[in-house]
């Protein structure tokens, strides 16, 4: 019986070095393609959602918005099209949804608030300007100088800064959305109290540990602690809970040392 003739077996060509670092820069850069894709969609995603809030898709006898439909429609075709790992279709769909988004993102009102941040910037300013004129010239009776060497106004001045920080990283993404105006009006007064509650814990906790009493901060040490808590609050009240515990068990020790 004769033999057969082995099958020949299919044994892929082994690739070369260079063939193997090709396809590693391919499929890095399909990665990196998707993930800059992925991160569109998400800022397209965002600001939909900010353009939404600010009232840029009216609808009319309670019909829906053809702009807003149009927009939803090129995200969900982006997101399958990622899905689906087909680039091309999901850049088109991108680019669709944010030249409808961009014609309504127009409005003047609107660039001045959401990418020069007017409203709250006059919100901000209006409040600093009443604290400055009721509490430092109206109460305390404090000249210019004088204000400035007040600790408490370093805390004001943390809080202003604060909210014109956080305003710039808002407005670069085109994110500010009007419920966040609530935070501008209250930011200054919220930085004297805690501009204040620095001051007082500082002076009282240093009078606890100093018998003599005779060595009190400067006020630059005192308006540089303020500031700062102005300027980050969780900071502060995290401080202000470790700071008054610590003085309540400095004046407990005393009392009891004094009985």
């Amino acid at each position: 019986m004769p033999k057969r003739a082995p099958i020949p077996k299919h044994r892929p060509a082994k690739r070369t070095k260079g063939q193997i670092e090709d396809g590693g820069v391919k499929n890095g850069t399909q990665e990196t393609e998707t993930q800059i894709a992925e991160g569109n969609l998400n800022s397209l995603g965002s600001e939909f959602a900010v353009a939404q809030e600010w009232g840029l898709f009216p609808q009319t006898n309670g019909a829906e918005n053809k702009t807003a439909t149009e927009i939803l429609a090129s995200l969900k075709s982006a997101g399958d099209a990622l899905k689906a790992k087909d680039l091309i279709a999901a850049n088109a769909a991108l680019l669709q949804g944010r030249a409808a988004l961009s014609s309504v993102q127009s409005k003047k009102w609107y660039i001045a608030n959401n990418r020069y941040g007017v409203v709250p910037i006059i919100f901000t300013a209006v409040g600093t300007l009443i604290i400055y004129w009721v509490l430092f010239i109206k109460l305390l009776n404090l000249s210019f100088l004088q204000t400035v060497h007040h600790p408490v106004f370093w805390g004001l001045v943390g809080a202003v800064l604060k909210s014109l920080y956080w305003l710039q990283q808002k407005t670069n993404r085109g994110l500010l959305r009007p419920r966040w105006f609530t935070y501008f009006i209250i930011a200054p007064f919220v930085g004297v109290i805690l501009g204040a509650i620095a001051t007082l814990l500082i002076r009282v906790g240093v009078r606890l540990a100093n018998k003599s009493g005779t060595a009190m901060p400067d006020w630059e040490t005192v308006a540089v602690i303020a500031a700062f808590a102005a300027f980050n609050w969780e900071w502060a009240l995290e401080k202000f809970k470790l700071g008054a515990d610590s003085i309540y068990s400095r004046f407990v020790d005393k009392k009891k040392t004094t009985a």
